[in-house]
């Protein structure tokens, strides 16, 4: 019989391939990223210390786009326009998030309790998240229509939902809302199913109702749910443009104007100052990479004192 070769001479570079193949897992992201992300955000950062408007060459102009930013040269329309935008992200940040926290919950542990409905009822709710904002935006336009809305023909008035304040920031807290809601309750139905059933028999052989085992039992094990949660509803919150775009179009008088659409707008909207706008850019991820931050000290801190 001939000899049998040891493994080591017929696979010499096994160890050195089972190293490299973890790399080959995370190439695909890697280069996606660094294309997609990397590479525009180095872009967007050297553009933004030039001006630019497409059809001429760059010109730099060091700090002068974020001076105008901070108000510290020029009129002051520029950082004007731009804080106030940031002011309406806020609001919206401050309202909508809370709502996108709380109502989900609120609907998982209904939907949790009804398991018969369950599907039926996840599909109900999570049905409006896989629209794009361009058609929910047109579909609550045909309902809050002032004239010819279907809200206003069955309530028998005329609310002008989009043209007057405060009624346009309801119209786009009730169709944000009403878009939101699906993606977080889907997280949330899946947290309450990963709860240790032990737990919960516990709980009811103390007598704990249903208000305690939510407080007591829910809500700490799906601490890390709602952190995530937390995390990526406000950082959707602050991207906020097709609502306050396509509903109202940044009125009544520029009352609905986010921060991205200042920059949309001074990227595209006629300005075409694309290093200025890279600069609001800058500055206010800056803003948002800040809360992010804060937000995950707060969760260490939290988990430490556990």
């Amino acid at each position: 019989m001939p000899k049998k070769e040891p493994a080591a001479a017929i696979r010499p570079h096994g160890p050195k391939l089972r190293s490299v193949v973890p790399y080959l897992f995370i190439a695909p992201f890697m280069i996606m990223f660094i294309v997609f992300g990397l590479v525009p955000l180095v872009m967007s950062i050297v553009i933004s210390f030039t001006k630019w408007d497409y059809s001429s060459p760059m010109e730099w102009n060091g700090l002068e786009n974020y001076k105008l930013i901070f108000g510290l040269i020029g009129s002051g329309s520029v950082a004007s326009d731009f804080w106030n935008g940031v002011l309406h992200t806020l609001l919206f940040v401050v309202i909508e998030t809370p709502l996108l926290i709380i109502l989900p919950m609120f609907v998982a542990v209904l939907i949790s309790k009804c398991v018969a409905i369950r599907k039926l009822s996840m599909g109900f709710f999570y049905f409006p998240s896989i629209l794009s904002i361009t058609t929910v935006c047109i579909l609550w336009n045909f309902l809050l229509d002032t004239n010819a809305g279907v809200i206003n023909h069955y309530l028998q008035t005329e609310i002008p939902w989009i043209t007057q304040m405060p009624y346009a920031w309801i119209s786009i807290f009730l169709l944000s809302t009403w878009w939101g809601v699906g993606s977080n309750m889907i997280l949330y139905v899946a947290g309450i199913a990963n709860v240790p059933p032990d737990i919960w028999e516990a709980a009811e052989l103390d007598g704990a109702g249903e208000v305690r085992k939510f407080f007591s039992i829910t809500l700490p094990c799906m601490r890390r749910t709602i952190f995530y949660t937390l995390i990526m509803t406000t950082i959707g919150s602050f991207n906020m443009l097709g609502q306050s775009q396509v509903l109202t179009a940044g009125g009544p008088n520029y009352g609905t104007t986010t921060a991205m659409m200042v920059i949309y707008n001074t990227a595209f909207g006629g300005t075409n100052n694309f290093g200025r706008a890279c600069a609001m850019a800058i500055v206010f991820g800056l803003l948002m990479s800040l809360f992010t931050f804060l937000s995950f000290k707060l969760q260490v801190s939290d988990e430490e004192d556990m």
